[in-house]
């Protein structure tokens, strides 16, 4: 038998936290030292500028809260806090099904928005980032571990 679900997912959530961490770090090292070159930038494309656009700050971006304000939070902020409910699975205070449905729904809408960001990313910035390919990687992966389990339920049910 293979490694359990819930042990994949909390992996994925400390990735995706510990590479949220790098980008938080990334973020706020541009803001002290205008000269500072991350080692995500490559010759496919840079992290730094993405890091540094308006859409790192998406609440800002689409009016929800006033820009440079305490509620102004950044993707990698954000996406610490996501990885973090993923990274603590195991410990959720829910029952086993309603654990599921909540994991497969905030996985879900995961994706949905790493299909969004991707959009910003290649057709609006056109650009290339490691660090963000990274997060869509663990999001799409974590989808795909929560929505196998329920795929898999439902076809043992079923008779030819």
């Amino acid at each position: 038998m293979g490694v359990p679900i819930r042990k994949r997912v909390c992996a994925l959530g400390v990735a995706g936290a510990l590479v949220s961490m790098y980008a938080y770090h990334v973020e706020h090292a541009m803001a002290r030292d205008p000269f500072y070159e991350p080692s995500c930038v490559t010759r496919w494309g840079s992290c730094a500028s993405v890091f540094s656009s308006d859409y790192a700050h998406l609440l800002s971006h689409w009016g929800l809260v006033a820009r440079k304000s305490s509620l102004d939070y950044s993707l990698a902020s954000l996406g610490f806090f996501n990885y973090a409910v993923f990274a603590l699975f195991p410990v959720w205070p829910l029952s086993k099904p309603t654990a599921a449905k909540f994991l497969l729904a905030v996985s879900a809408a995961s994706c949905l928005f790493s299909v969004y960001l991707l959009y910003v990313l290649k057709v609006i910035l056109k650009d290339f980032c490691i660090v963000c390919t990274t997060f869509h990687v663990i999001n799409f992966s974590m989808f795909l571990f929560c929505a196998l389990p329920n795929y898999r339920s439902r076809g043992k049910g079923k008779t030819a």
